[in-house]
């Protein structure tokens, strides 16, 4: 099974080793370009840009025509008192208009109505930002879960070889019979183990390469090589000024204070029923019995008009009275919505902060760890070369120093994964003076 997965994974590996190193800031371009729900977000855009240019499109005159057609069963007659009836029209009847109206006053419907869908473009657009910062976010993730995955089946590699070594020295002690039987099967067990765990830290690997891949809009088996990152450096921005920042800043929180707007607006557009509709009118037709229009002989061919038109709904069984109220409720729900999402946020950055102080700290007690592992592996294995260790000295040393491995490499790229929580929940860490910086 480790021979199968080492075919398997070699040709992937091996291109990816040819392939030029893709840093962060690349990685991150290539996931927004690829997004669909980017894409997604933006098409929203458009349409809210296209529905505030409807209405503003309201607040112009309106121009229509029409043609009519209709003839009667009758000639129409009329009659004068007790005299005989005349002819005053013909049975065919053809009607031309074109018509203007331009609104003069609404109540403030028209005007609210396009202010409504002006913050509707704001509305799409903080969600549009929204939705990039949670792609930058998961290519972030992906990024450093792909380093991390590397490095441990590296880890695991070593492990396998110095597992091999110290086999090797066993065997020889046996041979030479320094050592009993039960001491040499205890180093094959040991390296059986490790191997397995080798083969199981390839597969994570090719899981977060996919992953990884998937994000950047490439082929799930691609090959791919990452820049690493080892550099870091503590955190000096005060908890309280990246509360402030996201609070300003955070996409989200914009988009709910834009909510809240639109709900004000929507009071004010049901309020607008309470007043008249006011236009300038103006018509022009022309009629005839004939398609042509020409006239009939008994009317007039054609005519025109100049009006102000109002219309006022006076009583609707108190509709009006409750769309209103119907508004300020989800006024007042708009603006709980934001107080809840503030205290979210809220939250989400002192657990991210809380979270990358605890990555740095992780650092360097991991780091010390580690060194101190390596060391007692170095003096463990000579030791046991002298015959004044045992073959479970030697594992329990191993294991050691995979596992300080293991937890140094997890807490430094928990590191850059929480600082990238944190740029994300606070919408970027604000800038502060620098304490000076740290490597490893």
């Amino acid at each position: 099974a480790v021979v199968l997965a080492a075919v398997l994974v070699a040709p992937v590996r091996a291109a990816a080793d040819a392939a030029p190193a893709l840093d962060l800031e690349q990685a991150v371009r290539m996931a927004l370009a690829a997004d669909h729900r980017l894409r997604m977000a933006g098409h929203a855009v458009e349409a809210a840009r296209a529905e505030e240019r409807a209405a503003a499109a309201s607040l112009l005159a309106t121009l229509e025509t029409g043609y009519r057609v209709e003839r009667l069963s009758d000639d129409p007659e009329a009659v004068f008192g007790s005299g005989p009836s005349f002819i005053v029209g013909s049975k065919p009847n053809y009607r031309w208009r074109v018509g203007l109206s331009q609104p003069l006053f609404a109540g403030l419907a028209l005007v609210t109505a396009r202010d409504l869908a002006r913050l509707g473009v704001d509305a799409a657009r903080w969600e549009r930002e929204a939705a990039r910062a949670g792609v930058i976010l998961e290519v972030k993730e992906a990024y450093f879960q792909h380093l991390l995955a590397g490095r441990l089946r590296r880890t695991a590699r070593l492990s396998v070889e110095r597992l091999r070594s110290h086999h090797r020295d066993a065997r020889s002690l046996y041979r030479a019979g320094a050592i009993a039987r039960n001491d040499l099967l205890q180093s094959e067990v040991g390296l059986a183990a490790a191997e397995q765990n080798l083969t199981a830290a390839r597969n994570r690997e090719e899981l977060t390469r996919g992953r990884l891949n998937l994000l950047l809009g490439r082929g799930l088996d691609a090959p791919l090589r990452l820049a690493d990152v080892l550099e870091w450096r503590p955190e000096t921005v005060p908890l309280e000024r990246v509360l402030e920042h996201a609070l300003a800043e955070r996409p989200e929180i914009r988009a709910a204070r834009v909510a809240v707007r639109r709900a004000q607006g929507r009071v004010r557009l049901a309020r607008s029923k309470y007043y008249p509709n006011v236009a300038l009118v103006a018509e022009y037709y022309r009629q005839g019995d004939t398609a042509a229009v020409n006239g009939n002989g008994f009317t007039n061919t054609k005519n025109a008009a100049v009006g102000v038109e109002a219309r006022w709904k006076v009583f609707s069984w108190g509709k009006t009275r409750a769309e209103v109220a119907q508004a300020r409720f989800q006024a007042e729900r708009a603006r709980e919505a934001l107080e809840a999402l503030s205290d979210r946020v809220s939250l989400e950055v002192q657990q991210a902060w809380l979270d990358l102080r605890t990555a740095e700290a992780n650092i360097a007690t991991a780091r010390r760890a580690l060194d101190q592992a390596r060391e007692n592996y170095r003096i463990t294995d000579l030791r046991y070369r002298e015959e004044m260790a045992t073959t479970s000295d030697v594992l329990d040393a191993e294991a050691l120093l995979a596992d300080a491995e293991t937890r140094y490499y997890g807490a430094l790229y928990g590191y850059h994964r929480a600082r990238a929580a944190l740029e994300r929940a606070a919408a970027g860490i604000p800038e502060a003076p620098s304490r000076g910086g740290e490597g490893s």
